[in-house]
C-alpha cells in the first residue's frame, strides 16, 4: 500500500518532519518509529520479546521479580513481561496437574526457558515431578506463591 503525504494532517506532517522524515522518505516507506516516540522502546511489548537484543534497556527497566517453578524448586528471578506471562501459564498448568492430575500442559512446557534479565541465564521450567509435587503438598505452590519471596 502506497503512502500518500497529502492525506496526512498538517500537525502529523510537522511531527514527521521534526523527526527527520520528509515527504519522499514517508512515501518511500521509511520507518516511523522515531516519529512515534519509539526509537529506544518497542511499540508493542511483543516486539521486545521478538528482538530482545534490540530492547535490552527496556526489558531490564520493566522487569519484575517473580517465582519460577524449576526442577530444583522455587527460584525468584527478574523477568521481562513476556517471560512473566510464560511463567504464569506454567503456574496454571502446574496447579492443574497438582489438583486434577492433568500432566499434559505442564509436561508440554517442561524445559521451556525464561531468561533472567540481570544475569542472562536461561532457566528451564519444571515438568511434572516429585519435587513439584512436594511444593504442592507443602502449600508452596498456591496462587500467592508466584509473587512472594522464594524460600
Amino acid at each position: 500500500m502506497a503512502r500518500n503525504w497529502e492525506k496526512l494532517d498538517d500537525n502529523y506532517q510537522a511531527r514527521l518532519e521534526k523527526a527527520g522524515i520528509d515527504r519522499a522518505a514517508y512515501e518511500s516507506g521509511a520507518s516511523l518509529k522515531s516519529a512515534r516516540g519509539h526509537r529506544e522502546t518497542p511499540e508493542h511489548p511483543r516486539d521486545a520479546a521478538r528482538c530482545p537484543a534490540d530492547f535490552t534497556a527496556y526489558r531490564v527497566r520493566n522487569a519484575k521479580k517473580i517465582n519460577v517453578l524449576t526442577d530444583d524448586g522455587l527460584r525468584r528471578v527478574r523477568l521481562d513481561k513476556a517471560d512473566r506471562s510464560t511463567v504464569a501459564r506454567h503456574w496454571n498448568a502446574a496447579k492443574l496437574w497438582a489438583k486434577k492430575g492433568q500432566a499434559d500442559k505442564i509436561n508440554a512446557m517442561a524445559g521451556t526457558t525464561v531468561q533472567d534479565v540481570d544475569t542472562g541465564e536461561n532457566i528451564p521450567l519444571a515438568g511434572a515431578s516429585m519435587e513439584l509435587y512436594q511444593l504442592a503438598i507443602t502449600g508452596q505452590m498456591n496462587v500467592e506463591s508466584i509473587y512472594v519471596e522464594a524460600a
